[in-house]
């Protein structure tokens, strides 16, 4: 399903499922089955591979990583000086 919608998908269905615990793995089954590549060791480990990945699927990934991240580093800013609080 791809990050929204399977975690919407778990949030929904959490009721009728009969689990302790609902995991994303996101692209997780797409890289080991050899669909998409991974980033290369030194941008996973420096933090860039949401750059790797915009760069792979740019029309799928560029609201995720452009609009949505820096939206959700605001509202953690707001919440975190007490300016707004969100549910």
């Amino acid at each position: 399903l791809g990050t929204p919608k399977q975690e919407r998908w778990m949030y929904r269905h959490r009721g009728r499922l009969q689990a302790a615990v609902l995991l994303g793995v996101g692209a997780a089954f797409d890289i080991h089955s050899g669909r998409r590549r991974q980033a290369p060791r030194w941008m996973r480990e420096t933090g860039g591979e949401w750059l790797f990945r915009l760069v792979q699927e740019p029309r799928r990934l560029w609201r995720r990583y452009l609009v949505y991240g820096p939206q959700f580093l605001f509202f953690v800013a707001l919440e975190s000086l007490k300016l707004r609080r969100f549910e």
